[in-house]
């Protein structure tokens, strides 16, 4: 996979990074630190870059992949910022710019609420409950599940299942993203898809025999920690995975 190309990267950092406007110097270190660990911090900054050129220099330390996805998460859901954002027209044109740089057709482009920094942030959360309560944590990560397959399904224009069963609500998911396990596959990628239905269906029978949505039985807890942590993180890994085949399917796997 190529970086993006530098005049698109120029236009975003335009748009996000320049004087009074989008994202403080501080601001856009800490998003871009969101995607990868080796991004520049401000120490190791020289005196006096500006904004603009630190934007240049953050997105350069970042994979192809993770370029991709911290500019399309800009336009799609930008960060709280101290100066103003760039509005939607224009995040939506920088989008169509980003796409047809990749050789993706623009057509019917449109914004996502779903972002994937937005999720860490809820996995995060999810995780930060452990210690304290893990029934809390398990609730939040079933939570975290069901709402990435429900935005996922709506902005596709689906009524998602409203049974307020996980599996199915997965499954109508899966489904409509293509991901198929009856496809032709290796044998090693057809166990990994079906390995994330039985992360989803054990999930949910965790939330409902130990989490805190329907309340537990007197005198009943979940203690055990390392099971409420796989409960967690594991959900967080098949909710990142579903966002990114939802924006591989509207905008298409970028050009290698």
């Amino acid at each position: 996979m190529r970086p993006v190309h530098p005049n698109t990267v120029q236009k975003f950092a335009s748009a996000f990074a320049y004087g009074r406007n989008g994202l403080s110097l501080q601001e856009l270190l800490d998003y871009f630190a969101q995607y990868q660990a080796n991004v520049p911090s401000l120490h190791s900054l020289q005196q006096g870059t500006t904004k603009g050129s630190a934007f240049l220099e953050c997105v350069a330390s970042l994979t192809p992949e993770n370029q991709r996805q911290a500019l399309y998460d800009l336009c799609d859901n930008p960060p709280p910022a101290q100066y103003p954002m760039p509005n939607e027209e224009v995040r939506r044109d920088l989008l169509v710019h980003l796409m047809q740089g990749d050789g993706h057709s623009p057509l019917g482009v449109s914004l996502s609420e779903l972002t994937l920094r937005g999720l860490r942030n809820q996995w995060f959360t999810a995780a930060s409950r452990l210690s304290e309560s893990p029934a809390s944590a398990i609730t939040a990560a079933r939570a975290l599940l069901e709402t990435t397959c429900k935005t996922i399904l709506q902005e596709l224009g689906e009524l998602p299942d409203r049974s307020g069963d996980l599996g199915k609500l997965y499954k109508q998911t899966r489904i409509r993203l293509g991901i198929d396990p009856k496809m032709n596959l290796s044998q090693a990628v057809h166990q990994i898809i079906n390995g994330l239905t039985q992360v989803v269906e054990g999930t949910a029978a965790i939330s409902n025999a130990a989490g805190d949505r329907h309340g537990l039985a007197e005198g009943e807890r979940i203690t055990e920690l390392s099971i409420a942590s796989l409960c967690v993180h594991a959900s967080g890994s098949v909710s990142l995975f579903l966002a990114r085949a939802y924006k591989d399917m509207l905008r298409g796997p970028s050009e290698t």
